[in-house]
């Protein structure tokens, strides 16, 4: 019998959340398990920065827009009712310091999978998130006071769910996205569940 982790299962993206705050302690055990997450040469390349007050949020969320290619888009507003905002950075000369050039597409990649320990954690105490990258990063970076060698690649915000989705959002099916050797070569015959 195949073990599931049940958050990944359970994992949705939630954007309207109660006005109900979250402890220092599940604040730091969450952060805690994005540092668990694997990186290159462990170097570690994860910032990042909480944000609770208001005024802040409100400023960061300037810094957001609804999609690459719609930049003059309206900000993000629904994330100001979540009690918190994580602003996920990469610092790029932790790793870099290691592996050089690399670093530019080793260092997000290392990130990312400390946001996935985080995210998985806040789903497993019944926390929800929902992963923004739309921020304009530079104006971001500079409302934060973040150093030149530590840049946000996307805001994370935390809190209760106000109402809970039942159903995750559509997934491919592994079979479609496999390949065996060689690329166009299916790997899984059938559907195996």
């Amino acid at each position: 019998m195949i073990k599931h982790v049940n958050s990944i299962y359970n994992r949705v993206s939630v954007r309207d959340f109660l006005e109900k705050d979250i402890s220092e302690e599940m604040v730091y055990n969450i952060i805690k398990a994005g540092t668990f997450a694997p990186s290159s040469g462990n170097m570690q390349p994860w910032e990042f920065v909480i944000v609770r007050d208001r005024q802040q949020k409100c400023q960061l969320i300037r810094t957001t827009f609804s999609g690459f290619y719609s930049k003059n888009a309206k900000n993000q507003f629904w994330l100001l009712n979540a009690p918190i905002i994580i602003v996920i950075c990469v610092n790029y000369k932790r790793t870099a310091s290691r592996y050089g050039v690399l670093s530019q597409k080793w260092a997000p990649i290392d990130t990312a999978n400390a946001v996935q320990n985080m995210i998985l954690t806040a789903t497993e105490n019944n926390l929800r998130t929902c992963w923004v990258g739309g921020i304009l990063e530079n104006e971001a970076a500079k409302l934060l006071n973040l150093p030149n060698y530590v840049m946000p690649i996307g805001l994370l915000p935390l809190g209760y769910a106000k109402e809970e989705r039942s159903q995750q959002k559509y997934k491919m099916n592994p079979s479609w996205i496999t390949h065996k050797e060689k690329y166009n070569i299916p790997y899984f015959k059938d559907n195996i569940e």
